[in-house]
């Protein structure tokens, strides 16, 4: 999901205005020349002048209305046709949307910006674009890669266009939606900016999180000269993977013959806060300390027996020894058959109701059954298996073993954005930001940590990949920031990144606030990875400036 913490802090990186170098002429907003994209036919291209407009809030995409919008707003479809695909149904119609700051108002500050999307979307205009194209400079575009969302615009429903009529793969908007949608936003925006203004932008950028986190990784690692800084928010880099494992919850439901509520499922997140809030030196509600944590935390020693009251209904549940150890296969994570890791599990802290979803059987029942989390049920049944149909409620780990192999070897070099060699990127000048959530409840944290741990291993040394490709690790922050708990995230990921492409100011910390809404207000600083930090004991523990950053093994 997009999270406004991106968004928060670009106030601040508009005053500085770079110059171009290049002029063209220019052209008026409603007569806009066709852009050339390889590959493509352009089949329109339409503007239209938006004067002291507003785009309402659509939590939790947009959390405020964005008003007095001057923009020349920008509208291209376009077709695929190449012929490198083996889809016998290829057509496809995208549609990418570039907002520009109206000449007019020389409100431009030659800089151009991709803006990704969230969960089945490639992009979700003018949603995700207002903010950076409404008094902050930016020609900011996003594409929808030609997907037709479910019913009320569900970008959680793939549905509509994940297979043909006869069952088989849509090949071509899987693949728009993998990757080819980041290059055709790249290019056609770029070349709309240019024509617009009658000069190229100075720098481009892309900022996303989750989905727009893994396009960020994907033009990194196949379009590496389109951007010159990225901001990856929880990338879902290692889809193939990740998705099946966001199943083990389900599969461990399964096997217990046991579907807690909600209510259950936030009881065991509490206790953990609890017990490992302190850890860190700081009681703020936030797990901060999880290497601490997982060393001391045993659920069978505080959660069986444990009286809660449901602030649902105000019934009182008490909470089990089956529940203690079906959180404590759930942290651990899927494993293969010899009983080595398959991959990750959800972090302690993070909230476990999304992956470990239930609900009643039905209206009247207080028997629950399993409700995968919808991007792991819909890839499975309609990319893994190819089955609509496909039934969940008898999942196991064996099962799950299948599914996760079949994923892997039938999509990963389609989809995944892994690749840890970034040496095109970094020679073309790039810089790359990663963060992640350390407390993230659908995209594992371990996934990016991994990733840098790789990419460092593929250039030789850390201090090679220090030079383009930073990674922060937010305690106790959940996807991208959304809030449902409360810890700090990044306030402006993208300030750092513009800073680090035009002054060479690579980041060592990256301010971090909680949001408005959370129980506990304070202020951090997130560290660049390994680094964590630390309450100095002296100062505010309120104030990031009572905090250092530390090596993990000097932690107390």
């Amino acid at each position: 999901m997009f999270s406004l913490f991106g968004l928060l802090g670009l106030t601040a990186i508009t005053t500085a205005t770079p110059t171009a170098q290049s002029h063209s002429p220019s052209h008026d907003c409603t007569n806009l020349p066709h852009p050339h994209l390889p590959g493509a036919e352009i089949l329109s291209v339409t503007g239209t002048e938006l004067i002291n407009f507003t785009v309402p809030a659509v939590p939790p995409l947009l959390n405020e209305n964005i008003a007095d919008i001057n923009v020349c707003a920008v509208t291209v479809t376009l077709t695929h046709i190449d012929t490198t695909h083996t889809d016998t149904q290829p057509n496809d119609t995208v549609t990418i949307q570039i907002w520009l700051p109206l000449k007019s108002h020389s409100q431009w500050n030659s800089r151009f910006i991709g803006v990704g999307g969230s969960a089945w979307a490639a992009g979700i205009p003018p949603l995700t674009i207002a903010p950076y194209a409404a008094h902050r400079g930016f020609a900011a575009a996003a594409t929808d890669a030609g997907l037709t969302p479910g019913p009320n615009g569900d970008i959680l429903d793939p549905s509509p266009w994940a297979l043909h009529p006869d069952g088989s793969i849509n090949e071509v908007l899987l693949g728009n939606f993998a990757s080819r949608s980041v290059h055709d936003l790249a290019v056609v925006g770029k070349a709309v900016t240019e024509a617009y203004y009658g000069r190229p932008p100075k720098y481009a950028y892309w900022e996303g999180c989750s989905t727009g986190g893994r396009q960020g990784l994907v033009a990194a690692q196949r379009y590496p000269g389109d951007f010159d800084g990225i901001v990856a928010g929880a990338p879902a880099g290692y889809w193939t993977r990740y998705v099946m494992a966001e199943l083990w919850p389900q599969v461990v439901m399964n096997e217990e013959g046991y579907y807690p509520s909600k209510c259950e499922w936030d009881a065991v997140r509490r206790d953990v806060v609890e017990v490992c809030d302190g850890l860190d030196g700081v009681v703020d509600g936030v797990v901060g300390d999880l290497g601490a944590c997982e060393k001391v935390y045993r659920p069978e020693r505080t959660l069986p027996g444990k009286r809660v009251v449901c602030e649902e209904d105000g019934t009182e549940v008490v909470l089990s020894e089956r529940l203690a150890r079906m959180a404590e296969r759930i942290w651990q994570g899927p494993t293969g058959a010899s009983g080595s890791p398959l991959w990750y599990g959800l972090t302690l802290g993070a909230p476990l109701d999304s992956l470990a979803g239930t609900v009643p059987v039905n209206e009247s029942s207080t028997d629950r059954v399993g409700a995968p989390f919808p991007v792991a049920r819909d890839w499975t049944r309609f990319w893994v298996t190819q089955n609509p149909s496909f039934d969940f409620s008898t999942l196991d780990s064996a099962g799950l073993r299948d599914l996760f192999a079949q994923s892997v070897a039938k999509f990963e070099s389609v989809i995944d954005s892994s690749e840890p060699d970034l040496s095109r990127f970094h020679r073309a000048g790039g810089k790359l930001l990663v963060w992640h959530g350390e407390a993230d409840h659908i995209i594992f944290p371990q996934d990016s940590i991994r990733y840098h741990q790789e990419v460092q291993k593929a250039a030789g040394s850390k201090k090679s990949v220090d030079e383009f490709f930073r990674l922060f690790v937010a305690p106790g922050v959940d996807h991208c920031a959304l809030g449902s708990i409360d810890g700090a995230g990044p306030t402006d990921a993208l300030a750092a990144v513009i800073d680090w492409v035009e002054k060479d100011k690579a980041p060592r910390e990256l301010p971090a606030a909680t949001l408005p809404t959370a129980k506990n207000q304070f202020t951090r600083k997130l560290c660049a990875y390994p680094l964590v930090a630390r309450y100095d004991g002296k100062g505010d523990p309120a104030k990031a400036e009572s905090y250092n950053c530390v090596a993990q093994s000097t932690c107390a």
